[in-house]
């Protein structure tokens, strides 16, 4: 499995247990929004992926491209690495 494949598998994970959903109710393609994160949510989102990975996003300086599926959060993050 590659690393972006690991990253976006923890990404599912992590929104399915915030959002309270089935991993397979959760999109790859979708946006953070489309999802349904909220600004709390996100929040939660962003200190497991500090505390997984030690990538602060909010310092990196992530885009609204980055957030538009979490597909391209897990490449931006692999590249926070």
């Amino acid at each position: 499995m590659s690393k972006t494949a690991e990253i976006q598998d923890f990404l599912n994970k992590e929104v399915a247990m915030i959002l309270r959903l089935k991993e397979s109710d959760v999109n790859e393609n979708s946006s953070l929004n489309d999802l349904g994160i909220n600004s709390m949510a996100f929040v939660e989102l962003l200190i497991a992926i500090e505390n997984k990975f030690g990538v602060q996003l909010i310092q990196a300086g992530i885009t609204q491209t980055d957030l538009s599926s979490l597909k391209a959060l897990a490449l931006r993050i692999e590249q926070e690495l």
